[in-house]
């Protein structure tokens, strides 16, 4: 019998498409890691913090001492 020929091609199939895999998820990993990430691009809002008012654009005046 020749050991070479493999009449099974299921399991070469299958191998195949197992490898494929491998080399697909590699690729969209890599593609993820080189592409810059557009979600967090955060240099076209406004910078605030945390209390700010927009309505209140003066400072209030210092109150009187007091006489006691």
């Amino acid at each position: 019998m020749r050991d070479r020929n493999n009449l099974n091609r299921q399991d070469t199939i299958l191998g195949g498409m197992i490898l494929a895999g491998f080399v697909v998820i590699a690729v969209i990993a890599a593609l993820f890691t080189l592409a810059p990430w557009r979600g967090e691009r955060t240099t076209d809002v406004p910078e605030t913090t945390v209390g700010s008012s927009t309505h209140a654009t003066n400072p209030a005046a210092p109150a009187a001492p007091s006489t006691n």
